[in-house]
């Protein structure tokens, strides 16, 4: 990831991304949910309070909430489908439609205590890295 063109964590559907976890053993759980579904929301960037501008990828949860993706990997499973996880586009748009305009972050802990993400650690999120490697609308 370049800090060259990365700039704030926004909360601006324009600067994020849908990653389709459809490969997911569990993803046919969600109700409501539409083909490609289960979706997580990511952004590349940067928390605005981060002194040394490091750069970062983030999840939306439903609470608004922007988390490190190295801080989603740690948490468990149940935590993680519950906060982040949308069942369709529509449930994401109405939730981004409904966000202030500045995005807030959560800081479970201090930027040394992140370690980087285990994408092989468990099923789902092997699944979110293979949404992120197609392109929208490719799964199915």
């Amino acid at each position: 990831m370049s800090n060259l063109n990365l700039r704030n964590i926004t909360n601006d559907f324009q600067d994020v991304r849908l990653a389709s976890l459809a490969t997911w053993r569990q993803a046919g759980e969600f109700t409501p949910r539409d083909r490609n579904g289960p979706y997580v929301v990511l952004q590349d960037g940067y928390d605005p309070e981060d002194p040394k501008v490091i750069a970062d990828e983030f999840v939306l949860g439903r609470s608004g909430k922007w988390l490190s993706l190295s801080y989603f990997y740690k948490m468990p499973i149940p935590d993680r489908r519950a906060e982040f996880v949308f069942g369709t586009m529509a449930e994401v748009m109405e939730m981004m439609h409904n966000l202030p305009s500045k995005a807030q972050i959560l800081r479970p802990g201090a930027a040394a205590e992140a370690e980087p993400a285990a994408p092989e650690a468990d099923e789902m999120a092997a699944a979110l890295q293979a949404g992120k490697a197609q392109p929208p609308g490719a799964a199915s």
